[in-house]
């Protein structure tokens, strides 16, 4: 037997398991955040924002006003709040998320471009997301820019 073959496979056996223990802390160590994965979670945000609002501009029923166009006709920021609210903030398995928004929209009055908000919330978060969605609103006969600033709390 030659001393300098047990020396190679005792290295051999010493590198597999030095790789198997690298291999392990690596996957099972935390994951990092880096601003890409950051930049997904927003736009994922800012997706669930706008489809709330289009989910609320859909009309009923044939000839019908959508909620979002009663909500705006009649300013009424609790219906508008109670709708909203739970399409953003329910999730699959029955809990509630913690988003937070507030509601501006704005029209044109024949002279100027005016705004309410309908649903004011105080932001104190660096990370919103900016949805609007356009909706027409028949008992104004007024297109209006419904936009809604959105953040998780």
């Amino acid at each position: 037997m030659n001393d300098s073959g047990q020396l190679y496979t005792i290295e051999g056996v010493a590198a597999a398991i030095m790789m198997v223990i690298t291999a392990y802390l690596v996957i099972s160590s935390a994951s990092i955040f880096t601003p890409q994965e950051k930049h997904v979670a927003q736009m994922q945000l800012e997706q669930l924002g706008h489809d709330a609002l289009v989910v609320m501009d859909t009309p009923r029923e044939n000839g019908m006003q959508s909620y979002l166009a009663e909500f705006i006709s009649s300013y009424n920021a609790t219906g508008f709040n109670q709708t909203y609210y739970t399409l953003v903030n329910q999730r699959t398995d029955g809990t509630f998320d913690t988003l937070k928004y507030n509601v501006t929209y704005y029209y044109w009055d024949g002279n100027d471009i005016k705004s309410e908000v309908l649903v004011p919330e105080d932001y104190y978060r660096e990370n919103a997301v900016k949805v609007t969605q356009w909706a027409y609103v028949d008992s104004l006969d007024k297109v209006v820019l419904v936009e809604v600033l959105l953040w998780r709390d």
